[in-house]
């Protein structure tokens, strides 16, 4: 039949991997895949000197809703002005869609996320709450510290007159 070939019992040609090993003991050794290569990504820019100038902005500070607070965090975050993890520090919670269903309804406040308020006062607000509570977790402090400064500057009289 032309089939009988997958049927017989095919010797081994030499023993000399048996040899191989110090167990006698066949092993199956996969090669193990490259690395690949990282995507080249230039570094993300970094204010030259403290009190650089800002991008230009729209935005007033003092006065922004929660979704302009998180287009300004973005709009620092591309120019590299704050880091990943501030950039995330930075998104007021009020933006999340679950916010009236967990946090609202804790405090019995419902989601306004396009009324102004003064975010460099909630910001400070954000980090006595963080530098209280949140003991552990230097990091996250130090990225509240770095918004709270960076949106005091662009408060900051001098600024709005310039």
């Amino acid at each position: 039949m032309p089939l009988d070939f997958l049927f017989r019992r095919a010797e081994p040609r030499r023993d000399e991997w048996r040899e191989l090993r110090n167990d006698g003991e066949p092993r199956l050794e996969l090669p193990r895949p490259a690395p690949a290569p990282e995507p080249h990504r230039p570094p993300l820019p970094t204010p030259v000197v403290a009190g650089a100038p800002l991008p230009e902005s729209q935005i007033r500070v003092r006065s922004m809703s929660p979704r302009q607070m998180a287009d300004w965090a973005h709009e620092m975050y591309m120019t590299g002005w704050i880091g990943w993890d501030e950039y995330r520090a930075a998104i007021p919670v009020e933006l999340d869609p679950g916010y009236d269903a967990t946090i609202g309804a804790l405090t019995g406040e419902r989601a306004e996320p396009d009324r102004p308020r003064d975010m460099v006062r909630e910001m400070e607000e954000r980090l006595e709450f963080a530098r209280r509570h949140a003991v552990g977790n230097k990091a996250q402090t130090r990225g509240l510290e770095r918004i709270v400064s960076i949106l005091r500057w662009q408060a900051s009289p001098a600024r709005m007159n310039a």
